[in-house]
């Protein structure tokens, strides 16, 4: 199979959370664009062996600014950078102590301003991009996860706030809204007893938002909808936010029905 031509052939790029689900078929997939690609990740959770994979743990500042300076001394440049790391919580406000709130907060939107800050005279230097995986409940109120829902309004609200300020030196951003994965992602404390993971419309496989991702920065897309719920949820939420709340509201109920009759056959 002949190699396909790429925007991202030659690029460096740098990819936190990238042994997660997504973050590892993001990490394939960036390789198949033809970039040399470094992945950010705990210690224990990084592959074994794999020379892609960069051991940062991204709420540690001397971590990220030791890891940064090695990329660069390595590479030479970054080019592109990609906020995939994420915690969420499943259940209802009160389910969560602060330490739950805090350490959500403190990975899916901290993280991604250390490491943004550590990154990004490189980025400037080599006139690159950032990119943000945020999701729907970056941008609407989706029901069962507050604490996942302040940290992805507050990290999307940052870099599309960013965008001005950062357009004139060059470095462009893309922020990226999947809707429901497939298999879920990591939390940040043990499951509540009785609170499903709720979803609502056809889940995304980790792979098909992966080359949905790699998709958008070829085309330099400053915003990238990934399914039909995304998109929806979008126009929706926009035109329309309290029947969003209560369309929302009434298929995740129904969802997380669905997941309790399921668990108990």
């Amino acid at each position: 199979m002949a190699a396909r031509v790429s925007e991202l052939r030659g690029a460096v790029v740098v990819v936190t959370g990238a042994a997660g689900r997504i973050g590892r078929c993001l990490v394939e997939e960036l390789e198949s664009a033809g970039a040399t690609v470094v992945g950010l990740d705990l210690a224990r959770s990084c592959p074994v062996g794999d020379a892609r994979y960069l051991a940062c743990d991204i709420t540690e500042q001397d971590a990220v600014r030791t890891s940064i300076e090695r990329i660069v001394a390595g590479h030479g440049r970054i080019d592109v950078l990609v906020h995939c790391a994420g915690l969420s919580a499943i259940g209802s406000f009160e389910d969560h102590d602060l330490t739950t709130h805090r350490r959500v907060m403190e990975v899916t939107h901290l993280g991604a301003v250390s490491v943004t800050l550590a990154a990004l005279p490189a980025l400037r230097a080599a006139s690159g991009r950032i990119v943000v995986v945020g999701s729907v409940a970056g941008f609407a109120p989706v029901l069962g996860r507050p604490p996942y829902v302040a940290a992805k309004h507050a990290v999307t609200g940052l870099f599309t706030a960013l965008r001005c300020e950062l357009e004139p030196s060059g470095v462009r951003i893309t922020v990226v809204h999947p809707t429901f994965v497939a298999g879920g992602m990591t939390e940040a404390s043990a499951r509540v007893p009785g609170r499903e993971r709720a979803s609502t419309g056809r889940e995304l496989t980790p792979a098909g938002v992966a080359a949905a991702i790699v998709a958008g920065i070829e085309r330099g897309r400053d915003l990238v909808l990934i399914g039909r719920t995304a998109r929806l949820s979008w126009y929706v939420n926009r035109l329309a936010p309290n029947l969003y709340v209560r369309l929302m509201a009434r298929r995740l109920r129904t969802g997380g029905t669905a997941a309790r009759r399921k668990a108990r056959t």
